[in-house]
């Protein structure tokens, strides 16, 4: 199948930007069609699970759907070789980037593959696209309402939020989840998006890794310390290390930097930065002395790096000199939720 990672380049942005952005009322995304999700009250911890019963799934690949906001909301789902149905197993929630796809995602983490090893259920969610929020427009713009980015989903402030709600709960009645060890990491679109979920949905988000994504939320205050592993390229042209902003409706966002060190803040982190890895152009530093000591926040930079996964060469030149699917793993498995 031809991988075409659409990413969240400025040409892909004016390519759909002229499908809502036509002085001709008819083409105008009405005012009436967008959302106005209340998500301030769904953040709170479910219950702890030592064993589940009655449960049928075996391990394999599944395209399930779940009815939300006036949507029929898809999510493809890898269950690990060697998964017991009544044994809680961690979950890794991976968002595609903007003009993506779930089947993309699981192309380009190789998250599927690294689950049959380390025994973790894969979940990649799929974005809304212009022509499922408006009725038209065009079909490769599938995104994530990440506040500050990007797309239809931002524009129409669509409460993804309440389908990843949606989506963990529909995905309880089907595998063994273990709800202290739910992750979140995304690509681009995807990586704003899985920070937004740690600003709201800290009770159910144990950690998160965002790539190429920032901290773009307003007000941003999650309910617990949540630790980050963020990944990004010096020479990122899309997403900016330095920060920037976004067209179509999206807004100005910080710099790499910046991001981690907000949680670093809001995880009381007060001891030096660390270097946790470095090997070529890639370096990871963590800052210490959290609360607690796991809380950490921390930044990979691949020197000259562009829009691209670390370690996922055939997109943008994915540096060798760093796997971020296993750093993230390697970091999830460490830190549950407390």
């Amino acid at each position: 199948m031809r991988l075409r990672f659409l990413a969240l380049a400025a040409s892909s942005l004016l390519l759909t930007a002229t499908a809502c952005g036509s002085t001709d009322d008819s083409d105008t995304p009405p005012d009436d069609e967008t959302e106005n999700p209340d998500t301030s009250a769904g953040d709170v911890p479910p219950a702890d699970r030592t064993a589940c019963t009655g449960l049928t799934v075996t391990p394999g690949t599944y395209d399930w759907t779940v009815e939300h906001g006036g949507h029929t909301r898809a999510y493809r789902v890898h269950v690990p070789t060697g998964y017991d149905a009544t044994k809680p197993t961690p979950v890794v929630l991976s968002f595609h980037g903007f003009g993506s796809t779930e089947q993309e995602q699981e192309a380009l983490t190789g998250f599927s593959t690294l689950a049959d090893a380390e025994g973790f259920i894969a979940v990649y969610p799929r974005g809304l696209n212009f022509p499922e929020i408006y009725g038209r427009g065009e079909a490769d713009t599938r995104g994530w309402n990440g506040e500050a980015c990007c797309g239809p989903a931002q524009l129409a402030n669509v409460d993804d939020v309440g389908f990843v709600d949606a989506l963990l709960a529909d995905l309880d009645t089907r595998v063994c989840t273990d709800p202290r060890r739910v992750f979140a990491n995304g690509f681009s679109n995807g990586g704003f998006f899985s920070y937004r979920l740690a600003c709201e949905r800290a009770q159910r988000i144990a950690a998160i890794a965002p790539v190429s994504g920032m901290e773009g939320v307003t007000d941003c205050r999650p309910s617990r310390p949540v630790p980050v592993l963020h990944f990004h390229g010096s020479a990122d042209e899309t997403i900016f290390y330095d920060g920037g902003s976004n067209v179509l409706g999206g807004k100005p966002y910080p710099s790499a930097p910046e991001s981690v060190r907000r949680f670093a803040e809001f995880n009381g982190c007060t001891g030096p930065q660390q270097q946790t890895y470095q090997q070529g152009n890639s370096t990871c530093v963590a800052y210490t002395g959290c609360k607690p000591e796991s809380a950490t926040a921390s930044l990979c930079t691949v020197t000259g790096g562009k829009h691209a996964w670390p370690g996922q060469p055939l997109y943008n030149g994915g540096t060798p000199d760093l796997d971020a699917s296993l750093q993230m793993w390697r970091f999830f498995q460490a830190r549950p939720r407390p």
